[in-house]
């Protein structure tokens, strides 16, 4: 594959088709993008495809030299009135040159001779030499009224080719001249009036050489500056739109809307027929189609089966621009003609890829490359973190399922288990002719007592810390139903300053329930006690009871929770400790502010 580069510095053109030198015109130079031509492998041909470009539409400096108009009146002007007193039907030779010079004139006048040195002005311009010397070889030679029309000839001459150009008109139209009159008067008498003449011109084409260098370098400098200020105003509409890009970027954690989210931003900034995102899937060589716009995507596709436009974009480090495509084989879309291909990147590594495609070929220009280029990083980020929040609920989901499992099992189900065991042995004593109402009295009290821990385990599962209640008020809540369900003697204090972030509140909510839970349940307690203190620098949760503590060896240092109120703790970055002993245990949660940080993540 060969690529191209899009601006070659130093290339911004000035009047016509004359470069700018690069110290003058220092362009703005594009270095993310790189511009491929797709070999097709499976072609064995060579790349025919034209390698056109979408060259931004510029303003274009043109050369102000000073106009002729006024040169070629005056010059006409004084012509007819130096040869007044010559123009009689006996004098048809200089009547007649002079109607053509008039004429000429005139159209001249009307459509101007451009000062660009192209092939067509410069044969204006011999035309207009030739004309002019033709008439005064024939109506006089340097005697001639007409001589004064050399000097705008001349004049003429250095705007569009400069001094030497003008310098040998001059010369070749005074040799011709001067010739006439050594015929028409002796080479003495002619001479003066030749060199006078030619001393003119000559005067003419220095001073009319000089003029038009200056305005060639203006115009240089003006297109130079033009160059710079289009080059900065694509800069910054592309800046304004990752702006844009950048404050609404999806927020959420939710795989599909961040898919969506993309999706859109792409559609509103970029105009194309086709669009397909590429993701890695579990298995690291296989990659699926996740959105596809256009076009009727395949399925899953290995790595090395991809389009060459692909292939091409895993291995540069840019995106990659595909202007004439010649080939299906070449893009994702089968009918796509031109497209932008960027990978998608995360922790260092390609998670995916975007295909954006057009029917058309030279359909994306330099902007939008630029613009993908912006995009496919922020957008890498986001939907990495979107797979790994899926990843990380999943994991919570089965950690809370496994939680609520266990919950069920210790306490509900070992009661609906007594409960069973109740309703057969007053079924046996119903059967033996039996009284049994104090026994369904009793069934009565314990279905009771079922519903509220029923009712007491779903309100601890809807607890969570918001927005509106934070984490001192919600454990606040949570000490004051366990102490009135379970008789503990619980004691709560909160010393909150500050409020963390609302993940890091969430995950101490879930510590300090689960821990408060094990108190209720497994520590034989009597006495407890909830501390949590907050400060700008700091954060403890701190939990202690009176019970049996947690027995090295067998086998409960790990049990109830505390592997997963460890992994919680890591989460936020937190150091959790637990302290045990025959009389007790003390669990403490403590969480530091960053280094260098003015307030809590």
């Amino acid at each position: 594959m060969s690529s191209e580069s899009l601006d070659q510095p130093g290339s911004a053109l000035g009047d016509g088709d004359r470069p700018v030198p690069p110290e003058k015109a220092a362009p703005l130079s594009w270095p993310l993008v790189e511009r491929r031509r797709i070999v097709d492998p499976f072609s064995g041909g060579a790349d025919r495809r034209q390698s056109g470009d979408h060259a931004t539409s510029q303003q274009v400096a043109t050369i102000e030299a000073v106009p002729l108009a006024p040169f070629r009146i005056a010059a006409l002007v004084g012509a007819i009135i130096r040869g007044a007193d010559q123009f009689r039907w006996s004098n048809w030779t200089l009547t007649f040159s002079t109607a053509i010079v008039v004429i000429y004139t005139v159209v001249v006048l009307w459509r101007p001779i451009p000062y660009s040195n192209d092939n067509r002005s410069r044969l204006w311009t011999v035309i207009e030499m030739a004309i002019i010397t033709g008439v005064m070889i024939v109506s006089g030679a340097w005697l001639s009224p007409l001589a004064l029309c050399l000097v705008p000839a001349a004049m003429l001459a250095s705007f569009v080719g400069g001094t030497v150009f003008s310098a040998q008109l001059v010369a070749a139209s005074g040799t011709l001249i001067t010739l006439q009159q050594f015929r028409e008067s002796s080479v003495r008498a002619g001479l003066p009036d030749a060199a006078l003449w030619i001393g003119l011109l000559g005067l003419v084409t220095v001073t009319s050489g000089l003029s038009y260098r200056a305005a060639q370098e203006s115009a240089h400098q003006q297109q130079a500056a033009l160059d710079r200020v289009g080059r900065l105003a694509e800069a910054n509409a592309l800046l304004f739109s990752l702006q844009r890009v950048a404050q609404t970027l999806p927020a959420s954690l939710d795989l599909e809307d961040v898919l969506d989210s993309t999706v859109a931003q792409v559609n509103g900034l970029i105009e194309h027929s086709m669009l397909t995102i590429f993701l890695r899937t579990d298995v690291p060589d296989l990659l699926e189609p996740v959105r596809a716009l256009g076009y009727a995507p395949g399925g899953t596709i290995r790595s090395s089966d991809l389009p060459a436009a692909l292939l091409e974009t895993l291995r540069a480090p840019k995106t990659v621009r595909c202007d004439d495509v010649s080939s299906p084989t070449q893009c994702v879309a089968p009918e796509a003609r031109s497209g932008l291909y960027a990978a998608l990147r995360a922790r260092g590594s390609v998670i995916g890829l975007i295909a954006i495609e057009a029917l058309e070929p030279n359909h994306f220009g330099q902007q939008q490359a630029e613009i993908l280029h912006g995009l496919a990083e922020p957008f890498g980020i986001a939907i990495d973190n979107a797979r790994l929040f899926q990843r990380l609920r999943i994991v919570s989901a089965d950690e809370e399922r496994n939680r609520i499992a266990r919950d069920l099992h210790d306490h509900i189900g070992s009661s609906l288990a007594y409960l069973g065991f109740e309703i057969d042995r007053s079924i046996a004593a119903a059967g033996r002719g039996e009284t049994v109402d104090k026994a369904l009295k009793e069934l009565r009290t314990q279905v009771t007592s079922m519903v509220g821990e029923v009712r007491e385990t779903l309100y601890d599962l809807r607890s969570d810390v918001s927005q509106t209640q934070d984490l001192a008020t919600t454990l606040s809540q949570f000490v004051d139903r366990v102490r009135g369900r379970s008789g503990l003697d619980i004691a709560f204090s909160s010393d909150q300053r500050v409020r963390l972030a609302i993940s890091q509140e969430r995950e101490l909510w879930h510590i300090a329930r689960e821990a408060l839970i094990n108190v209720e349940r497994h520590s034989q307690a009597t006495q407890a006690s909830l501390e949590w203190t907050c400060t700008p620098s700091h954060a403890v949760l701190t939990i202690r009871d009176n019970g049996v503590g947690l027995l090295v060896g067998s086998g409960r240092v790990d049990s109830y929770g505390m592997r997963g109120m460890r992994e919680r703790a890591a989460t936020i970055g937190a150091q959790m400790t637990a302290d045990s002993s025959l009389t007790g245990t003390v669990i403490r949660v403590g969480l530091h502010q960053p280094t260098g940080a003015r307030q809590w993540d």
